[in-house]
């Protein structure tokens, strides 16, 4: 078995798929924040089954959070190393802040543009900031059309965040396919369209959630959950099976949908909703009524612990 390499540089980095590309094998590549689990694991067997060599990235991004939970987000990397191991990772990328974002000096710079909107994005293309006010440069704007749905509606920013780490990932890392999961559905979407657009060797594959024995939906977040609030969780699955169900007897009222999936949910005194909605799985627009295939999809809070859940239904 190879060894696993360990690289924190982005010029080695590049170095090391330079010569996997000049043997003519394929790379497969899995972005994570770290924190793994049984999802990740499986996003790394597809890599593994599909690719002659598989890459993840740990990089716990702080553009992708908010101050509190960035400093209490749950990884390990003594057990991601081993769990990568196990799943006969090639190489973990795993640099620092300063590696990733050169021009930035203090972390807090990432925390101060989050709180700034902006307004300026164009309606359909992704745009490259060549440096903002906090020093953080090639950051990406992604088109007003993909940004401003589901969970974009209430924090644009962290599409901005999330499309300039995996931008600056696959330059770096030029992978032949990158492997991402379906529950973070808005940001598959957005990331596929990026690929389409500035990276159209990079093939972008979506998998399912992998979900626990008792159907949640992993998370790395799973672990700060109490038994209490972990039953409770899983009330939203239960109704966003129940809307599949409905769907899938013929209902095409999407409202009507939506208010038996909240009522559901909004039973537990444990879960409040963020956001809920019903939408197209290719514009990721609402839907009035159900005619394509759609997202149901929820975002919810659990003692301040934010989790998501989603399916995709073929109609």
């Amino acid at each position: 078995m190879n060894t696993m390499k360990i690289i924190e540089s982005a010029s080695q980095a590049s170095v090391y798929v330079a010569d996997i590309k000049a043997s003519g094998q394929t790379i497969g590549f899995v972005p994570t924040l770290g924190g793994l689990h049984k999802g990740h694991q499986l996003l790394m067997q597809k890599a593994r089954e599909e690719n002659d060599v598989t890459l993840i990235s740990l990089f716990l991004n702080p553009m992708q959070f908010r101050k509190k939970q960035f400093l209490e987000y749950p990884s390990d990397f003594e057990l991601d190393k081993l769990i990568a191991k196990e799943m006969n990772v090639d190489m973990i990328f795993h640099p620092t802040v300063e590696e990733m974002y050169q021009h930035v000096t203090q972390i807090d710079s990432f925390f101060k543009f989050q709180q700034q909107e902006f307004t300026q994005r164009h309606l359909e293309h992704f745009v490259v900031e060549e440096k903002n006010q906090h020093g953080i440069d090639n950051l990406i704007r992604v088109p007003s059309s993909l940004v401003y749905q589901l969970d974009g509606k209430i924090h644009p920013w962290f599409f901005d965040a999330s499309a300039t780490i995996v931008y600056r990932l696959f330059k770096i890392l030029q992978p032949n396919r990158a492997y991402f999961g379906e529950k973070d559905i808005q940001q598959l979407a957005i990331i596929t369209k990026m690929a389409e657009a500035r990276f159209p060797d990079i093939e972008v594959v979506g998998v399912p959630t992998r979900r626990d024995a008792d159907n949640l939906a992993f998370s790395s977040r799973n672990v700060l959950l109490s038994a209490e609030q972990r039953q409770s969780a899983l009330s939203v699955y239960r109704a966003i099976k129940h809307g599949e169900n409905l769907i899938k007897e013929g209902e095409t009222d999407a409202d009507i949908v939506l208010n038996t999936m909240t009522e559901i949910i909004e039973a537990q005194p444990l879960v409040k909703i963020d956001y809920i909605d019903i939408v197209d799985n290719k514009s990721l627009e609402s839907v009035k009524r159900v005619s394509d295939d759609i997202i149901l999809y929820v975002a919810f809070f659990l003692n301040g612990i934010r989790l998501t859940d989603t399916i995709i239904v073929k109609v």
